[in-house]
Formats: C-alpha cells, structure tokens, sequence
C-alpha cells in the first residue's frame, strides 16, 4: 500500500479511538513537509505528531499500484490511554500499533512496535507495519507536545518518556 491511499485508511482506523479526540493531516495542521503524517491530539490534550515513511517492495514499485493482499494481522489488545494527565510514549506507541493491527486491513501482514526491539537510541519508540507486499511503513514519533504546549515548541524527532 503506497502511503496516497495509506493516509485516509491509517487516519479513519486513529479516530476510532476512544483515546484520540482529534486526527488531521500535516497539511491541515499547517506542517507543509512532510507530505504524510498525522497531528493526533489524545483526550490528555497532548498531541504526537507522527510522520509516514515508506520502503519500496523487494520487487520495486510498478508504475500502478496492484494491492496485495493475506490474511490481516492477528488482533491485539487495545491498552486504554488516560484521559489526563501525562502518558508515557510507549503506551501510545502500544496503542497506536493495536490499532493498525485490529483494522483488519488484508494488506497488512503484521504490526511492531520499534520499542519491543530493544532500541535504546534517541528515538526507540515508533510503528513498523509490514505489508504483504514486502513494503514497510514506519510511523515515526516526529513530534509531541504536552497539553497546552505548542507541538512545535519540543523540537523534531526528540522522543522523550511521556507526553
């Protein structure tokens, strides 16, 4: 699945959370690059935004997309999110991998968290989805703000434990 038709089906799984109050695109949320991502504002009031990056298939992309398709992932069990408060950015990571995964989408082979593979970098925490096609999407953690913080203000890409 190439991220023009990736962006509206991941951004109609990321509102049917009982946790996310609000799902824009970057270009709506006034970030003109990169084109794809979303601004997610939780029921906290704190807002992630969170970038989507692609790899190609091992056999190159043709020049129309052919979906690709298997059997979804096995579901996962949704972990509520507070609704104030701080939360920690493993637990959204968590969350947000859970709700890919129980989109049932037949595209989508499998869902990881980047923090279950012991990362201890400056950003261990992000979403990998990997297609049946051999493409990968990741979700990375590109931005966050507390509540009533500017998503600008925390800098790019600097995860930090709890938002």
């Amino acid at each position: 699945m190439r991220l023009p038709r990736w962006a509206p089906w991941v951004a109609g799984v990321l509102q049917g959370s009982p946790a996310v109050t609000g799902v824009q695109t970057f270009a709506e949320a006034g970030i003109a690059d990169p084109r794809y991502g979303h601004v997610i504002t939780l029921r906290t009031g704190a807002t992630i935004g969170l970038q989507w990056v692609r790899t190609s298939p091992p056999t190159g992309d043709d020049q129309e997309e052919v979906p690709v398709t298997g059997e979804p992932p096995t579901p996962l069990t949704l972990p509520e999110l507070p609704s104030s408060g701080r939360t920690p950015l493993r637990l959204i990571e968590q969350h947000l991998a859970a709700l890919i995964a129980n989109g049932e989408n037949p595209e989508i082979r499998a869902v990881e968290q980047k923090s279950a593979r012991g990362d201890t970098g400056p950003r261990p925490c992000g979403v990998i989805v990997r297609m049946h096609s051999g493409a990968d999407i990741f979700g990375v953690f590109r931005s966050m703000a507390s509540a009533g913080a500017s998503l600008s203000s925390g800098g790019e890409f600097q995860q930090r434990e709890e938002v």
